[in-house]
């Protein structure tokens, strides 16, 4: 075996193991895996259609992440997001993003913040032309409510907040799972603050905006608590 055939056999366990973590992300925000579920490991291979041992690599690093538990001779728990580790995450998002979006107000360009406006507008837009909306368009809002929240956290540059930040929202996505076929969740109170934080970004006004955020992100809670209670 050559040398470059010894690096691909060398690396492939690892590309499998980010495989089955990114799949095992996927089946769980699409349904397919459910908050509480016990499953194990041979009905996880079978799902994700990976090899037994990137599975189980890539599940030390789901557990790391607290997204399952690992329950030795058992079988491994996806977790379930309760209030208390809600709005753990909250805070956490809070803390990183007030300072984030702030920064990205006084420092951005200007066409970052026209990205962000015109896809939100957009789908404002057609929000209003449906009588009501279906799940692809909800997946749409999802979509254009981590635009911000990405770009922001992106532009930040600190690759560790970064990390910290896409844990927390994974954390508050797998806590909404269990009420995303509530209709008050298709309504626009959290795409409204974003045009709040918005304007702020237009008018590159740090503190505006990141009181904006911490109040949108305060919204996100209040929101699922009365729901999920």
């Amino acid at each position: 075996m050559g040398l470059i055939e010894k690096s691909k056999s060398k690396d492939q366990p690892d590309s499998l193991r980010r495989v089955a973590h990114r799949r095992f992300k996927e089946a769980l925000f699409a349904g397919r895996i459910k908050p509480g579920d016990f499953l194990s490991q041979r009905e996880i291979c079978d799902l994700l259609e990976v090899p037994l041992g990137p599975v189980r690599e890539s599940l030390k690093a789901l557990e790391s992440e607290g997204i399952v538990t690992l329950l030795p001779k058992r079988g491994i728990r996806v977790i379930q997001i309760d209030r208390l580790a809600f709005k753990q995450a909250i805070d956490a998002r809070k803390i990183i993003e007030g300072p984030a979006v702030a920064h990205f107000a006084e420092n951005a360009p200007a066409e970052m913040v026209e990205t962000i406006k015109s896809e939100t507008l957009s789908f404002i837009e057609s929000f209003q032309a449906v009588e009501r909306p279906d799940d692809t368009l909800f997946r749409e809002r999802n979509r254009v409510d981590m635009l911000l929240h990405d770009m922001v956290i992106e532009f930040y540059g600190n690759p560790i907040l970064v990390t910290a930040q896409k844990l927390a929202t994974e954390h508050v996505r797998i806590f909404r799972l269990n009420i995303v076929a509530n209709e008050k969740f298709f309504e626009l109170p959290a795409i409204n603050e974003h045009l709040k934080i918005i304007e702020a970004l237009e008018e590159k006004d740090g503190p505006k905006a990141q009181q904006a955020m911490l109040d949108h992100l305060d919204g996100t809670f209040n929101r699922g608590i009365p729901i999920y209670t």
